[in-house]
């Protein structure tokens, strides 16, 4: 009897250091204070430390006062109701950085006290955001469904309107109404802007991939957007050299992105300032920056930003960096925004270098 259950105690050993998940015992020396009695190898791994330096701490002194006591309230949950509990929370690593556990917590209860508490951290990190992915995935199908109604609906009165619009353009000659029309034609101009970028979100558009020098894509963006830049007195700073290795995209759909990209910049910035287009070639990517010194984005927004109809822009639809986004994506890439504010932004993308012969 003796020998079996040494084998059990080994069986269990071997489980509790081996298993992926996060596995820690809690002593509970009263309601305020607890130490960590055991943790697995997975816990030591992602904390990088061993047990001798972990073994009999404060939990707060180990995670930090915050996210020490964002651990205790959830001890004195469960010796409160002294029963399991299970919660979804996130925690900070020294290297792999904030992630999220699906997190059960065990209290054993002792003649009637809670003693001690065990703990079991599942990483659902990946999951949550493959759900957030798909969630976005889903909402943008939609809005492209409504976008190609939305478009119809709207085409043929707007035409008929426009129509209109030029006869009494024509027929005019009082200069208080043609500042009217000319705020009426304006507005009829950007109604079709959004429509456009609607039916960009509502149809798959025709592609042709080829190998392409994004040096001289950005050339021509930058040539294209040079007016606007020097009406605002904006500098456009090129940083790139002409010997970057080609990339197998579709060019029209790039330069659709960097024009938006560098609009963006220039309303950012207003009047007078600096943006600088970098390009370089990094291991296997290509890395495009475009920085601008603008006022910033604030860091609830920059989460944001890139969801549909979320915009920070007085007359903005949301959907330019959507379709940015997109158009990155289908090239194989990567997008992320960096912003201080009053500081300015800085927005990165990564093209792998794939040739095609």
């Amino acid at each position: 009897m003796e020998k079996g259950s040494e084998l059990k105690d080994v069986n269990l050993d071997i489980i509790f250091h081996h298993i992926s998940d996060l596995i820690f015992q809690i002593r509970v020396i009263d309601v305020h204070h607890y130490e960590i009695e055991a943790v697995n190898e997975a816990y030591l791994s992602n904390y990088e430390t061993s047990k001798e330096a972990i073994s009999g701490r404060r939990i707060e002194d180990f995670l930090g006062v915050d996210q020490g006591i964002q651990a205790i309230k959830r001890f004195q949950e469960a010796i409160i109701r002294k029963k399991t509990i299970q919660f979804e929370e996130g925690y900070s690593f020294p290297k792999q950085g904030y992630k999220l556990f699906d997190i059960t917590l065990v209290p054993l209860v002792e003649e009637g006290s809670v003693g001690r508490l065990i703990g079991v951290a599942k990483d659902i990190t990946e999951k949550r955001m493959n759900e957030e992915h798909l969630a976005q995935s889903e909402k943008l199908s939609i809005v492209g469904q409504l976008a190609a109604g939305i478009a119809h609906e709207l085409r043929n009165p707007l035409t008929s309107l426009k129509g209109f619009l030029k006869l009494i353009q024509f027929r005019n000659t009082d200069k208080d109404i043609d500042r009217y029309v000319q705020v009426m034609d304006s507005e009829f101009h950007r109604i079709e802007q959004i429509i456009d970028e609607f039916l960009i979100l509502a149809r798959p558009t025709k592609t042709n991939f080829q190998n392409n020098r994004i040096d001289l894509i950005l050339d021509e963006v930058i040539e294209l957007l040079s007016g606007q830049a020097n009406m605002k007195s904006i500098i456009l700073q090129k940083e790139y050299a002409s010997s970057l290795p080609p990339i197998y995209s579709e060019s029209n759909q790039l330069k659709q992105v960097f024009i938006n990209l560098l609009k963006n910049a220039m309303e950012a910035i207003g009047e007078e300032g600096e943006i600088i287009i970098k390009a370089k070639e990094l291991n296997e990517h290509i890395q495009i920056q475009v920085i601008d010194n603008g006022g910033g984005i604030a860091d609830e927004e920059l989460e944001k930003l890139g969801s549909p109809f979320f915009t920070t822009k007085k007359n903005g639809t949301g959907l330019g960096l959507t379709i940015c986004k997109r158009i990155v994506k289908k090239h194989k890439g990567t997008f992320t925004i960096e912003s201080n504010e009053g500081k300015g932004t800085i927005i990165t993308l990564n093209f792998p270098k794939i040739y095609r012969t």
